[in-house]
């Protein structure tokens, strides 16, 4: 597997913002489930981008479903047929209109291409993924062949320097 890089003065990519379950009734609105933030980020006015196509859709409403998911209402599609035909799609919004994020928290994007070091600054490798776990997310670090996992969890991972380009980690020895 090669790693992909963007330019450094390309603009970052689409970021999913959500992935449609299914249609919920009979009028169009969408069963999503959120991928970052709750309910109140898909603000009216709100254009997301179907990732598989030029589609490109507005926010008409949106309200919490109770269980983590979020109820979707998008502007143009009004029946369970026309909502049906997003099922399993993501939804994405450019990186200018994506949610705010607290202390701590990154985009993918931003953590795929970093330099993994150790505290006393030798090279673990370079962030090739970021996987999504039940628990917390983890990072793919490879090195040549040799590919490591490593939690994203503050007992490895010691400090994201997003400007010098660098993910200090705590590896440990494996088997």
């Amino acid at each position: 597997m090669q790693l992909m890089t963007r330019p450094a003065d390309a603009s970052p990519p689409p970021l999913r913002a959500a992935h449609v379950r299914r249609p919920h009734g009979v009028r169009g609105e969408l069963r999503v489930e959120p991928l970052g933030g709750d309910a109140a980020r898909f603000a009216v006015g709100l254009r997301l981008r179907v990732e598989t196509g030029e589609r490109t859709l507005v926010v008409s409403g949106a309200r919490p479903a109770g269980d983590g998911d979020v109820l979707l209402t998008l502007e143009g599609v009004t029946s369970r047929e026309a909502a049906d035909a997003l099922r399993d799609a993501y939804l994405c919004v450019e990186a200018g209109d994506a949610r705010s994020l607290a202390a701590g928290e990154w985009f993918v994007h931003q953590l795929v291409g970093l330099r993994a070091i150790t505290p006393e600054g030798e090279t673990v490798g370079t962030v090739e993924d970021v996987e999504e776990y039940a628990a917390h997310e983890v990072l793919v670090i490879r090195d040549g062949d040799r590919v490591r996992r490593m939690p994203m969890v503050r007992a490895f991972v010691e400090r994201v320097d997003l400007d010098a380009g660098v993910l200090v980690v705590r590896p440990w020895e494996e088997q």
